[in-house]
């Protein structure tokens, strides 16, 4: 779609349109979001377009541009200076000063700066890194710049290798005059004909302050008189020779100086349309920026560019405070909408927000208000809106309301959008109303989508009776007479003249006289719909408390789910430190009962009862295991899902009693009562939690559980040798070894020793691998590691037993 070229006074009514719905307002906002002074400027001057895929490619640009800030941060493209007059300069082969260079080269590194905001996201905002990737690469000039010269500008000694001589021989030059001028001043000569101990520059030359008075004693060449003509600025004969080399010299280092500049002046000419290009596009993305920026301080959003009616939901006027009452608008099926209402009630604020939103959009701006909003595209945004009378031309109201009226009708196609503010007003209410009519009639025959303001109750009933024609009411609040600033969209609205200049205290009988000079049919219309109104107002409280109530509901559900949240959390909690601590004493028991059967086993094949030493220590494992059953809730017989529970037990909970959390399933014993929160503490497998009383029933009484009962037999059976602290295994098959080395173990445990040596030597290493694999299992084994050198080192393992 090709933008169209309205005539001139199209494009004159169009801009003036523009002004009236304070689009320039917003355009100053949107400036002050950007860093670059020219995005700034290009902010100011922006204007909507009426070309579809232009419109597309601003909306886009503008949520690209979101999505970075909002997923990498902020993006710096400040710049000090604005270097387009140096720019230009340089092009007619201009000699830049060095400050003006550095300001150059901070344009070069902005532009380097722009180039990389493409690459941060590069799938996600395809628009600006293929903005970025247009842009030059600069960095060899800026590094050229930077290389040659101070951040103040100063030419740096380095820049060129004559430089760094001249500058060498201009300071040994300026030292030799400066020590002369000093041996002058020091001398008793000096301390008496000059009026200071010090020198200074007059005309480029070293010189002394010598008194009038003795201006024979001192001869040289005068260079300036003081203001009272009491000291004279004197270059001593002796010293002439000495200024001159000095001169002579820096002379010689200023147009080293100057040739470098004029060098790198020549170096940025070259370059000048890669650098007015590349600002040109990083000016484009922080404009782009600065949208993104102003969309988030408004929480902005991007609506569908292909709509074909205007559907306006919760839309907020983006210069109006943020508490400010939303509107909303649907045209469609409908081409024209009339809106009525009293003075005040934002009639002309819903009328702006529309016209102002479809600028807004086709600028390229996210949009205030609800992302279901659809606007579509217009070729002209043409508003009459206010007194525009025009005292110089002897126009009056209703002369400039029908003059801008007249324009707009000749300029406004099928795909423009009219706007008219209080139509026809400022004249005869017969005859204004009669034209209110017939403009709307002809706006709606050409499809033109229009929406106007008026006050004119025959204009309401028009729009009632035409077919393209809807009626729209803005509504005072009808206990209050307050303004609700809400658009209802169907119903036409109420002037409330009565009833607000009754409310203001005008005296009664000229209100109740004034009733009766009213139409018959006009009071009982009025009357109509004040009961409709009040209705409506009845119906959207009754909503609001519903609204509220279903606000609150949704609340106590969240409540209650994160609640069931936290109990299922810690009732997994639970669940795994009990699972977690039978393992450990599973192991543990384990181990214990190994050690004991071990004792046991090795004192029957030997056929002799165990030493009582030997039985007191196994009578005293198994006493620690009972304990530590008896001692453990795990050990008693909990209720599994599929076992029916108890009926829950009325009454307050004590100490001991048996309870079961709520519907999750477990059942603990409280340890005690209730806290300050009315919170007790059960005991659920090895986990205390804390729950409130509501939530827990009580199952029954807790009782001494029975716990299992471990056998052990100790009965003798063969006899064996005393076991010795070695034992050998070289020469035997890996399996033949491994049950040798279990019976010497358990021999071991049993005689009481703590340190053995396994003797396997070093051969293949298979039989040394198996025996450590073995050891490294076993239960009786509680370290181990090869012997020392002197003790058979690797073909040995001494182990320390559990």
């Amino acid at each position: 779609m090709t933008e169209e070229i309205p005539t001139s006074s199209g494009t004159r009514i169009r801009t003036r349109s523009i002004e009236l719905l304070e689009f320039p307002s917003v355009r100053s906002a949107l400036a002050g979001y950007a860093h670059m002074l020219q995005a700034s400027e290009r902010a100011l001057a922006l204007e909507p377009t009426y070309d579809i895929d232009s419109v597309r490619q601003l909306q886009q640009e503008t949520a690209e541009a979101r999505l970075l800030l909002q997923e990498t941060g902020s993006v710096d493209l400040s710049l000090a200076h604005d270097p387009r007059p140096l720019l230009t300069r340089a092009a007619i082969q201009g000699v830049l000063a060095g400050e003006e260079l550095v300001a150059v080269a901070e344009a070069l590194d902005l532009v380097r700066r722009a180039k990389t905001v493409g690459s941060r996201l590069p799938a996600k905002t395809p628009l600006l890194r293929s903005l970025s990737r247009s842009m030059s690469d600069l960095r060899s000039l800026e590094r050229e710049i930077r290389s040659k010269l101070s951040p103040s500008g100063e030419v740096q000694d380095d820049a060129t290798p004559e430089l760094r001589g001249l500058r060498a021989k201009s300071r040994t030059a300026y030292r030799r005059a400066t020590r002369a001028l000093e041996a002058i001043i020091e001398s008793d000569l000096g301390g008496e004909v000059l009026q200071d101990r010090l020198f200074t520059v007059r005309a480029e030359r070293l010189v002394v302050p010598l008194k009038a008075d003795f201006r024979g004693r001192l001869p040289g060449i005068v260079h300036g008189v003081s203001d009272s003509g009491a000291t004279l600025f004197v270059e001593p004969f002796s010293n002439v020779g000495l200024t001159n080399d000095w001169r002579e010299s820096s002379a010689a280092e200023q147009e080293e100086v100057l040739a470098i500049l004029r060098r790198l002046s020549a170096s940025v000419s070259k370059r000048v349309a890669d650098i007015n290009h590349a600002l040109e596009l990083a000016t484009r993305i922080d404009l782009a920026l600065a949208k993104a920026r102003y969309a988030a301080s408004y929480r902005g959003v991007a609506i569908d560019t292909d709509a074909v009616h205007v559907r306006l939901v919760e839309a907020r006027h983006p210069l109006l405070p943020k508490d400010a009452v939303p509107v909303s608008m649907a045209i469609a099926p409908f081409t024209c909408v009339v809106i009525t209402g009293p003075n005040t009630g934002g009639k002309t604020v819903a009328l702006k927000t529309l016209g102002l939103l479809v600028l807004m959009h086709q600028a390229g701006l996210h949009l205030p208000c609800d992302a279901s909003t659809r606007l579509p595209l217009v070729d002209g945004v043409y508003a009459d809106i206010g007194d525009q009378q025009d005292i110089e031309q002897a126009v009056s109201t209703f002369g400039s309301h029908v003059t801008s009226i007249s324009g707009i009708l000749q300029a406004a196609t099928e795909r423009s959008l009219v706007l008219l503010d209080e139509l026809g007003t400022s004249t005869d209410p017969e005859e204004g109303s009669a034209l209110a009519r017939a403009i709307l009639a002809h706006l709606a025959d050409r499809k033109i989508t229009t929406v106007a303001t008026t006050h004119h109750r025959s204009v309401a009933g028009f729009a009632e009776e035409h077919a393209s024609l809807q009626n729209a009411s803005v509504e005072l609040d009808p206990v209050s007479l307050a303004p609700t600033y809400r658009l209802v969209m169907g119903l036409p609205g109420r002037s409330y003249a009565m009833d607000v200049a009754e409310r203001i205290g005008l005296d009664p009988d000229i209100v109740r006289k004034a009733r009766e000079l009213q139409d018959p049919l006009h009071r009982e219309t009025e009357a109509l719909l004040a009961g409709i109104q009040e209705e409506r107002h009845r119906t959207r409280e009754r909503l609001q408390d519903a609204e509220e109530a279903e606000r609150r509901a949704a609340e106590l559900a969240r409540d209650l789910e994160n609640q069931l949240t936290e109990a299922s959390d810690a009732r997994a909690k639970a669940v795994e430190d009990v699972r977690r601590e039978l393992q450990e004493q599973t192991r543990d028991v384990a181990a214990r009962l190994k050690r004991a059967e071990a004792v046991a086993n090795w004192q029957a094949f030997r056929g002799e009862p165990p030493p009582p030493r030997v039985m007191e220590e196994t009578q005293g494992e198994v006493a620690d295991l009972q304990r530590m059953l008896r001692s453990r809730v795990w050990g008693r017989d909990l209720p599994s899902p599929q076992t029916a529970r108890p009926a829950p037990v009325r009454g307050a909970l004590r100490v001991g009693d048996i309870v079961e959390i709520g519907s999750l399933g477990f059942v603990g014993t409280v340890l005690a009562g209730p806290d300050p929160d009315q919170k007790l503490e059960v005991l659920v497998g090895s986990a205390r939690i804390r729950m409130e009383r509501s939530r827990l029933r009580k199952t029954g009484v807790s009782e001494e559980p029975r716990l299992p009962t471990t056998t052990i037999s100790l009965s003798p059976r063969t006899r064996r040798a005393t076991a010795s602290a070695e034992l050998d295994l070289r020469g035997l098959r890996l399996h033949e070894a491994l049950e040798r080395l279990d019976d010497y173990l358990d021999q071991a445990m049993a005689e009481g020793l703590q340190h053995v040596r396994i003797v396997h030597g070093k051969g293949t290493g298979v039989l040394r691998q198996g025996v450590w694999r073995h050891l490294t299992g076993h239960s009786a084994a509680s370290s181990f590691e090869f012997a020392p050198r002197e003790r058979g080192g690797e073909g040995a393992t001494e182990v320390v037993l559990a």
